[in-house]
């Protein structure tokens, strides 16, 4: 018979209808029903216990912040992320390297090297050096280290250069650091290197007591090839670039040659981090075709794009299968990758597959091909991954939807969507120790630096005034926008890369190539003056001669002065007044000279002085900027890197034949005027109106650097404003970004709430562009304030 029970805890009813109700069963009505509610309590408060925490755990979520400290290091790497995140900058601090060789290093001038045992001969900073026949074993020095930053004895030196030879057996290589009077330390040998084969070679030396006794200024960087015996009609050649000698930190003694050689990449004289980036790689890596490179053999049947991810190759002739359409991606070493496509066609005579090449661009080996999935690991040296689309026989192939990843599992098809944050400032530190760093932080979505250091173009803006004068030199002084400095922290970078370090007044006085800051009753923290002392080989200003205000100006715009009878011999003021260009070596511009006075820069890659001093007082001031920085879920490669310039704006040229608008054919002896500030390495992105616009980039000896652009005439709009991203040929110390991610939803709210208030609060493009015309402006003005109150003080 069954008993009634209640719906929820299933406690014991009495059966009314039963004759046996007459007797109440306590075990049964009482004690097993007040169990039953126990347990059922129990349950519930159990649950309740578990909502709760459930509950807490939620509410901590969305109430704090967690977030996972992220380290961006230079060059490429993987960053693992727990979930799809904007990446929050919280520190970036500059740096300054200095090359004790100045500009030596880039081999703008032979003069500057001397040879041993043959010739030598510069083109395109590429020194080559030949062998004379008799004597097999060429070699060239340089013992002009930049003065204020001679080696010291402790010191450790870092030394490095770029060595191709290219013609004879070369036996060995070799690259150290020597003294004529006392004894040579070796610092690189490479033996058996093979010709047309480019070595970085790098070597570590701690300057040693026995090294410097009796120190004298014959102490330099020497570079010598042994060569087996060669005839005199083939005689032994090397070919040098970009040297260059470091004084490294104590930190970087424990360092091997090669992370030395990463953490100091070459540069001229000195340079700041300028103009850093950081750039997350989509989690496709393979851009669109119409980005790949087209390699064309005579015959072949070219590929043709469906769209920006499809491309149909058809030929009829076996022979004809020569047209290659590839793309080198950057890649890991030790990582493992993973290509998948689709293919419409016979997958044994066409398909995409790819080579690993090592930092010569030389194919360390293939991946397998005639498959739709391929996954491999990237071997020890390997820099970039190949991808290419190919076939091997006759036929018609539609190649679509490629997808380029990291790990080992083929992903769903999705267009390359990067990420980057690109910053457009300079960063520097102290040279010597490192410390007083300018640093970048991110507050409120805005990015900021807190400026420690201030440099400043001697140009047409400064109003110069003489100061005084002796045997061989004189001296100059001025006022220049900026605030006090700190004594004695002060750097003149000359014209021809040779670096100055801040003596005092006295110092200035009493020789040519000193500087000094001093302060001024005027300043009250707007300016800063400097005086500096020119040597008469320099300015072209006689002893006997005094310039005027707008002839020193003249100088600092890069024109010498002189006498055009006597060939630009210093002008002791008799005769005919001349100016000649000066390049950007230093050297006289044959046939350049002029007898008006100039008022605008040389326009022979003349580099203006410029100072460099540290803040007496760090400021904060925002920075230009474009983009935001973020990580996908799981493995997202990351490239850190400086010398970015976004959205130039440019003004394209019409070449002199027609039908065609150029940019940045800078050394072009027919088309000039559009140049880029800098040499472009790469060009990036041409914008009309700030969209994108499709220009054809052109890599030849014509360009500024190694690219320019090229649109025909029928596309060009006269009345629109053109703007170019690129990178600089000029490279430039690279710094870790440190910061982090989001860890929970607070976080994540957190960056939702940054970004809505970047878009609304950021310097835009277009902003950042007015407010450089205002800061120019307001620096017009300022030049304009101090200059009548100079003026007043003559």
């Amino acid at each position: 018979m069954n008993e009634p029970k209640t719906p929820n805890l299933g406690l014991n009813k009495i059966d009314r209808s039963s004759p046996s109700t007459t007797y109440f069963d306590l075990d049964k009505y009482l004690d097993q029903n007040w169990e039953k509610v126990d347990e059922g309590v129990g349950q519930v408060e159990e649950k309740a216990e578990e909502t709760a925490t459930q509950v807490s755990s939620i509410q901590e979520r969305l109430d704090i912040e967690k977030r996972r400290s992220v380290t961006l290091e230079p060059g490429l790497q993987i960053i693992n992320a727990e979930r799809a995140s904007a990446f929050k900058l919280e520190g970036l601090k500059g740096r300054t390297f200095v090359n004790l060789l100045g500009r030596d290093g880039n081999f703008g001038v032979a003069s500057n090297w001397s040879e041993f045992a043959g010739t030598k001969a510069v083109a395109n900073n590429i020194l080559t050096v030949t062998g004379n026949g008799s004597d097999i074993n060429p070699q060239v020095s340089n013992n002009k280290f930049i003065s204020s930053f001679t080696p010291k004895v402790g010191d450790k030196l870092f030394l490095r250069v770029r060595a191709t030879p290219v013609v004879g057996t070369v036996q060995q290589l070799q690259l150290y650091l020597y003294s004529a009077t006392l004894s040579i330390v070796t610092a690189k040998n490479i033996s058996n290197p093979l010709n047309g084969t480019t070595y970085d070679m790098f070597g570590s030396i701690t300057i040693t007591q026995a090294i410097v006794d009796g120190w004298d200024s014959s102490l330099g960087l020497k570079l010598a090839a042994t060569y087996a015996t060669v005839a005199a009609s083939n005689r032994s050649q090397v070919q040098y670039s970009q040297a260059a000698i470091y004084k490294i930190s104590e930190a970087d003694k424990s360092l091997t040659d090669d992370q030395v050689a990463d953490k100091y990449p070459y540069v001229d004289g000195l340079q700041p981090v300028k103009n850093p980036y950081a750039i997350r790689y989509g989690g496709n890596l393979l851009p669109p075709f119409n980005e790949w490179t087209y390699e064309w053999t005579p015959g072949a049947v070219p590929y043709n794009m469906n769209s920006l991810y499809e491309v149909v190759r058809s030929t009829t002739d076996v022979l004809n299968n020569g047209a290659g359409l590839f793309v080198k991606v950057p890649i890991v070493p030790g990582n493992i990758y993973t290509l998948s496509f689709e293919i419409i066609g016979d997958i044994t005579t066409a398909y995409i597959n790819w080579s690993w090449n090592d930092k010569a661009d030389n194919r360390i080996s293939w991946t397998e091909g005639s498959k739709t999935t391929i996954t491999a690991m990237a071997p020890t040296g390997a820099v970039t991954a190949e991808v290419r689309v190919t076939g091997t026989a006759t036929g018609t192939f539609v190649l679509k939807n490629p997808m380029f990843t990291i790990g080992t599992k083929a992903k769903p098809f999705k267009p390359r969507e990067d990420a980057m944050l690109a910053l457009q400032t300079e960063l520097y530190a102290d040279p010597i120790t490192g410390a007083k760093a300018d640093e970048v932080f991110e507050s409120s979505g805005q990015y900021l630096k807190l400026k420690s250091w201030n440099k400043f173009d001697l140009n047409e803006l400064i109003t110069y005034r003489f100061e005084g004068s002796k045997s061989g030199f004189k001296w100059v002084s001025a006022l220049i926008n900026g605030y006090s400095a700190v004594d004695g922290s002060g750097i003149l970078i000359k014209y021809n890369g040779k670096l100055i370090k801040e003596t005092n007044y006295n110092s200035v006085t009493t020789m040519a190539d000193n500087l000094d800051l001093t302060e001024d009753v005027l300043e009250s923290n707007l300016f800063e003056k400097f005086c500096v002392s020119i040597s008469r080989a320099d300015s072209g200003w006689g002893d006997s001669y005094t310039p005027t205000i707008d002839e020193i100006k003249a100088y600092f715009l890069g024109w010498r002065m002189g006498t055009p009878e006597e060939g630009l011999d210093p002008y002791d003021g008799t005769g005919i007044k001349a100016w000649g260009k000066i390049d950007s070596d230093g050297k006289l511009v044959a046939n350049s000279g002029t007898t008006v006075l100039p008022t605008v820069m040389s326009d022979r890659g003349y580099k203006p002085y410029q100072i460099l001093y540290r803040l007496a007082t760090p400021i904060s001031e925002p920075i230009k900027y474009e983009g935001r920085l973020s990580m996908i879920e799981g493995s997202n490669q990351v490239e850190v890197g400086t010398g970015l310039v976004i959205r130039e704006e440019i003004q394209p040229v019409m070449s002199s034949e027609g039908k065609r608008y150029l940019i940045n054919s800078g050394v072009d002896t027919i088309i000039t005027g559009n140049p880029l500030k800098y040499q472009a390495k790469k060009i990036l992105s041409i914008y009309k109106n700030n969209q994108a616009d499709e220009w054809e980039i052109i890599r030849d000896n014509l360009s500024n650097g190694d690219e320019r652009a090229s649109l025909v005439e029928t596309l060009y709009d006269k009345i629109s404003q053109y703007s170019v991203t690129y990178q600089m040929l000029d490279k430039s110390p690279i710094v870790a970004f440190v910061g982090s991610t989001a860890d929970n939803e607070k976080a994540q709210f957190d960056n939702l709430n940054d970004i809505v208030q970047q878009n609304a609060l950021s310097l835009s493009v277009v902003e950042g562009s007015l407010s450089e015309a205002l800061q120019a402006l307001i620096q017009q003005q300022q030049q304009k304030l101090k200059s009548d109150i100079w003026g007043a003080m003559k």
